[in-house]
């Protein structure tokens, strides 16, 4: 089996990569853009065959698709920070939907029976009440930042090619994934790499947050990683999953675990920095469907996220 992922080097590409390279008879190509930080999959060199190019571009994403001739294709490749859409809100339009209209496009030519996911993401779901979760896949999309506008139209195209060219298309909504290798974006990795570069002595002793009382639901990359694979082999075509623990966690819980975790004291302040236009105030899935397709449940908590996360920044920043 040849299997193709977008956006080896982004939040879940590698972990995904790592996952499919233990399966038997599965040959591995990704989509890599050009200019992307080789370090997150430095550990894949001459495992997995690498095509790059811009997912914006057509050509190169037609060319790779050809060239990999996949049997499976995971989506990933995306502008995927709602704080970044509100700076760059047309190039997060362009990433996320016009590249994946140039992948069906390429897979509608090349490759028209291979299996495709597309990543979605709960930010589709905008602001949800405390009475409203957990959120079922049949509540409505009212997203709230330029991201979860792009990735609502990516997941209506997706699905649009299914019902009108028959192309075997299922998509995830996935709620927050958090693991090593992620960069610093995601809250639980600014926390952690905050508290490391302090140790470090790198930086003052002050953790630098956003808004606190949001609660989000958090699920580890490599049991995303697991779960992807399992959809894709026996989810319907046609259908949206969502991709959650189903457990909602305060920001400021995680924050107080960092604290604790912590080997020096350290201050916390809010940066207005870091606040956003709109917060949605709770995003917890409800991950029934998928679990009754697949049989998968998550494996890895809160606590040992943290831990796993501080022990990958204190490596990165030299602190025995």
């Amino acid at each position: 089996m040849r299997v193709l992922i977008t956006g080896l080097t982004g939040p879940v590409g590698s972990f995904l990569a790592d996952h499919l390279l233990t399966l038997p008879d599965l040959e591995l190509h990704a989509f890599k853009r050009w200019r992307s930080d080789p370090r997150p999959i430095a550990h894949l060199r001459g495992k997995v065959k690498i095509h790059e190019g811009d997912i914006e571009d057509p050509f190169a994403v037609d060319r790779a698709v050809a060239a990999a001739a996949p049997d499976r294709i995971f989506h990933l490749a995306a502008q995927s920070y709602p704080s970044a859409s509100w700076d760059a809100p047309v190039h997060t339009m362009r990433t996320n939907v016009e590249g994946t209209l140039n992948l069906l496009e390429a897979v509608r030519r090349h490759v028209p029976q291979a299996r495709v996911h597309i990543a979605g993401t709960s930010a589709q779901y905008g602001t949800v009440r405390p009475d409203e979760v957990p959120i079922t896949e049949a509540h409505p999309l009212r997203p709230g930042s330029p991201y979860g506008v792009s990735k609502v139209a990516a997941e209506l195209t997706g699905l649009q090619y299914h019902d009108n060219f028959g192309l075997h298309i299922l998509v995830t909504r996935s709620f927050n994934h958090v693991g090593p290798r992620q960069g610093d974006r995601c809250s639980i990795q600014t926390f952690c790499q905050q508290m490391a570069s302090i140790e470090a002595g790198r930086q003052e002793p002050v953790l630098r947050v956003g808004n606190l009382e949001p609660r989000r639901d958090f699920t580890h990359t490599r049991d995303v990683a697991r779960a992807l694979w399992l959809l894709l082999e026996h989810g319907q075509p046609g259908q949206v999953y969502n991709l959650c623990s189903g457990r909602a966690t305060r920001i400021g819980d995680i924050v107080q675990l960092v604290v604790e975790r912590g080997r020096v004291p350290v201050t916390v302040e809010v940066d207005p920095a870091r606040l956003r236009p709109s917060d949605e105030p709770i995003l917890m899935g409800d991950s029934s469907k998928l679990r009754a397709a697949t049989g998968w449940s998550p494996t890895i908590d809160i606590p040992v996220m943290v831990d796993e996360l501080l022990a990958y920044w204190r490596a990165e920043f030299g602190v025995v």
